[in-house]
């Protein structure tokens, strides 16, 4: 690994300006003109724009050096360390890294994210919360840099935990709206059940390899650390540590990325503005999960069962959003379901081990998804729908939307897979790694996963391009199905206008990468004329994305791209049949009404989950708050006030002036305080000093104290008032004994009562490897003339072979019996008599352990019971 340190400090400027655009907006945002305001949060992006190219040149500068695994690091600072189980110390520090991986990565967040804010000046020029917006769209840019440039999974997570944050703050912007600020909890709690599984997934690895670094990691995993099995209760034994890694982080990236079964935020998250839902689904949170996926693709490649949960998990997922996105009547909506099947086409190229596939089309999809949602945006603008348009109420808009129809065009040309346009190298590619599963596996699992993702991909592509040109084709031709309305409810405005230069242009740029961004990955040669060479991306991925090299055999090739081509040509033509020049919703007249609407309601999955998992919580919280509002706030709460209030009351009675009140209150005050006198509190400890065990009395006004040191009722001290006393002990003294057993190996212990009879000792219990040389009795103890002995049947001494079947424990250490540690302990007991000066007498008692052995030679080396554990 080549670090350089030209570029150290841009990594770190990269992030901290559009921080600093969201602080400054954000604190005097509503002081500024609205000029300044956009000019702000433009202008940090785009100079985190500007540094990121100048980064991303002198990486590739290093890589055209012949540097292989070129980097760029900033450490920031070291941000605190992590204590482990096993005692090592995990130094958790603030470090960006840019990469091959990171450093495109980057420029998508940065590129495509600026175009949105340029775009973003002019759709929320008229909104109240201009100020407030700008700083939400720059924090979420920085919280997005921090995941994507973070070194280490700590560091990472806090972009993580950022970008869903801003989620819920932006989706839910226009917050007077409850329906709106419930889409935007709806995101925050979803994000957070994948986020658990996120947190559990670094602890896993950082118990495994001591460290949260990616390369540390990535290394590890390439040396086979995460192929051992892995104990998990209470599933028992399962395949690899890698396995379970793997599955609790992809948990998260369903959550982040919208996959099933965390997917149902997603769509709900059109209720933000439009450029919101741009910057979501195209640059910046949505493809969180698949930067994760590669960043540590040496871990999932090692865990074929991980990999195959993933691949059959995108893949249902491109299916299900593809049906639901047919279905819908709302620009937006069938974005956002366009979306949920996108991320599964890259899930699925990651479930394959085609990391890089799945990361091409994270960039190409960028342009085009952007470029449609900015689009979508445009033609609300022009006909004044607020938070979706219907296209059913559209039509004929390229007339009067000619820029925003081109791009728009190009955009769906590009995700419907046309040849040449960028969806169309991503896509094949992608559709090639499936092909290449089914040919390159011997595993019939892996192959039958193959198989179920070319096919599923391939339906879903079909669905692809026929919903994109319906939205195309009902929005754009025919005839304005609005004209002579009015925004009444009924329809739009009778008069759409193309929108202002600042929304155009991110239109036009975007409209250009839709095209040409996909020929970083195009073959050097074309498919279908006999070879196959790698291309650009791949070559500049393979230093930070492992997986599988793509196949060289031609008919692999061509079966992968005919079969998306046959997928781009079937969608687009049912879509020109069905929807160009149409105004009604033909293919609901062709489907039977209840699938439809089934489809339409998006398979009802918001209401099942309503059912079997909100519903039961939210009764199980009802049943809560109603025992918390008449337990605990009765008890807690009204109980005390009830009863200071009372007292209140009572006393203020009192003071009432009258002298026989308050000659009343001030006997049963002395009376009160002689109560507390009368009677005489005990109390006796155990304190050493120095070599002196000293018992030592609780004090108290016009005590007198009389000591019986071994409890046997003969003191053997007269009143006094001293209150410390040094008793001496013998053997006879001994009033107990115990046994403590402990096994070293697991840190189980236990302790035995002995009496003259046989006591059983269960150390089976301790240590499930307890085990005897030879016999099947149990060890036997018991009290013979005050000393213990040990009837072995059959167990060994540490160090010897020769052990007789009956042993005395030897006094002050401890004894190994096989793989269990054994040491005999004696108690001894203490009383005090308290006098006062009332004569009343109290009594106390305290018994006592000796640590090491029964028969001390020196009366200090008691302790206090309670230190022990034996009482």
């Amino acid at each position: 690994m080549h670090e350089d340190a030209s570029q150290q400090l841009a990594l770190l400027l990269i992030i901290l300006f559009p921080l600093a655009g969201a602080v400054v907006n954000g604190l005097f945002g509503r002081r500024l003109p609205r000029s300044l305001v956009g000019f702000i949060g433009v202008g940090s992006v785009t100079v985190s724009f500007i540094l990121s190219i100048t980064a991303f040149a002198e990486l590739f500068a290093l890589r055209g050096e012949g540097v292989h695994e070129a980097v760029l690091t900033y450490q920031f600072y070291e941000w605190f360390s992590l204590k482990l189980p096993s005692g090592a110390e995990v130094a958790i520090n603030v470090r960006f890294l840019m990469d091959s991986l990171s450093g495109v990565m980057t420029l998508i967040v940065t590129g495509v994210g600026g175009l949105i804010h340029l775009y973003s000046v002019g759709y929320m020029s008229d909104d109240d919360g201009y100020p407030r917006f700008f700083s939400y769209l720059n924090l979420f840019m920085a919280s997005m840099l921090i995941l994507v440039l973070g070194s280490s999974l700590p560091v990472m997570f806090v972009g993580w935990e950022g970008v869903g944050l801003c989620s819920y703050l932006l989706i839910g912007y226009w917050y007077e709206n409850r329906d709106y600020a419930s889409a935007g909890r709806k995101a925050f709690v979803a994000n957070r059940v994948g986020d658990f599984g996120v947190l559990i997934g670094m602890f896993i690895l950082v118990g495994v390899v001591g460290s949260f670094e990616f390369a540390d990691i990535n290394a590890a995993a390439a040396q086979g650390y995460f192929r051992k099995d892995f104990m998990m209760w209470p599933f028992g034994v399962v395949p690899s540590i890698a396995t379970v890694a793997c599955l609790f982080l992809f948990l998260g990236c369903t959550g982040k990325s919208a996959q099933i079964p965390l997917y149902v935020w997603l769509p709900d998250a059109m209720a933000g503005p439009t450029p919101v839902s741009a910057l979501i689904h195209a640059a910046t949170m949505v493809t969180a999960g698949v930067y994760l996926c590669c960043r540590l693709s040496p871990l999932f490649i090692t865990s074929d069962v991980a990999m195959s949960v993933i691949a059959v998990t995108g893949t249902l997922t491109a299916l299900l959003a593809a049906t639901i996105a047919v279905t819908q009547r709302e620009m937006k909506k069938i974005l956002a379901y366009s979306t949920v099947s996108q991320l599964g086409f890259m899930f699925a190229a990651v479930g394959v081990g085609y990391f890089a596939a799945g990361f091409f089309h994270v960039f190409t999809h960028a342009f085009f998804k952007a470029c449609l949602f900015l689009g979508a945006g445009s033609v609300m603008h022009a006909v004044h729908a607020h938070g979706d348009a219907d296209i059913f109420k559209l039509g004929g808009l390229k007339k009067q939307l000619p820029t925003t129809r081109w791009t728009f065009l190009v955009s769906c040309l590009a995700i419907a897979g046309v040849p040449l346009t960028s969806g169309f190298f991503s896509k094949d590619e992608i559709l090639l790694g499936a092909t290449a599963q089914i040919f390159r596996s011997d595993d019939s699992l892996m192959v039958a996963v193959g198989w179920f993702t070319l096919i599923g991909l391939t339906l879903a592509a079909v669905m692809t391009a026929f919903y994109m040109f319906r939205l195309y084709f009902l929005t754009f031709t025919g005839e304005y199905r609005s004209a002579g309305e009015s925004s009444d409810g009924h329809g739009y405005d009778a008069h759409p206008h193309e929108s202002p230069a600042s929304m155009k242009i991110p239109l036009i740029f975007l409209g250009l990468g839709a095209i040409f961004a996909g020929y970083l990955g195009m073959p050097h040669i074309t498919p279908f004329v006999g070879t196959h060479l790698p291309s650009w991306w791949g070559h500049w991925m393979e230093a930070s994305v492992a997986g599988h090299a793509l196949p060289e055999s031609m008919n692999t090739i061509n079966i992968a791209s005919g079969l998306a081509l046959a997928a781009m040509a079937i969608g687009i033509g049912s879509a020109w049949v069905l929807y160009r020049n149409k105004s009604k919703d033909v293919l609901a007249e062709k489907v039977p009404a209840r699938l439809y609407a089934l489809v339409f309601d998006k398979w009802r999955v918001d209401e099942l989950y309503d059912t079997v998992i909100i519903g039961p919580i939210k009764q199980v919280a009802t049943l809560v708050g109603r025992i918390d509002m008449t337990f605990v706030d009765a008890l807690l709460t009204r109980l005390p006030s009830f009863n200071a209030r009372e007292v209140g009351r009572f006393l203020s009675r009192m003071q009432n002036g009258v002298v026989h009140t308050y000659g009343m209150v001030l006997v049963i005050g002395v009376v009160s305080v002689m109560a507390m006198f009368w009677t005489p509190r005990a109390h006796v400890e155990g304190a050493l000093e120095g070599e002196t065990l000293q018992l030592v009395a609780a004090p108290g006004f016009g005590y007198e104290y009389r000591w019986d040191g071994d409890s046997d009722g003969e003191f053997e001290s007269g009143w006094s008032t001293k209150r410390i006393y040094a008793p001496t002990y013998g053997p006879e003294d001994v009033r107990k004994i115990f046994l403590y057993v402990r096994s070293p190996r697991t840190g189980a212990s236990d302790h035995y009562s002995l009496t003259e009879q046989w006591t059983r000792l269960d150390l089976a219990r301790l240590d499930a490897a307890w085990r005897r040389t030879q016999g099947s009795l149990p060890i036997v103890a018991r009290l013979e003339d005050g000393k213990v002995q040990l009837r072995m049947n059959g167990a060994q001494v540490f160090g010897r072979t020769d052990t007789p079947d009956v042993i005395e424990l030897p006094t002050g250490r401890g004894t190994g019996i096989e793989n269990v540690l054994m040491v005999p302990r004696a108690t001894v007991e203490a009383t005090v008599e308290v006098r006062n000066a009332f004569g009343n007498v109290s009594t106390a008692s305290r018994e006592m352990t000796l640590p090491d052995g029964y028969l001390p030679e020196q009366h200090a080396l008691l302790l206090d019971a309670t230190k022990e554990g034996s009482r």
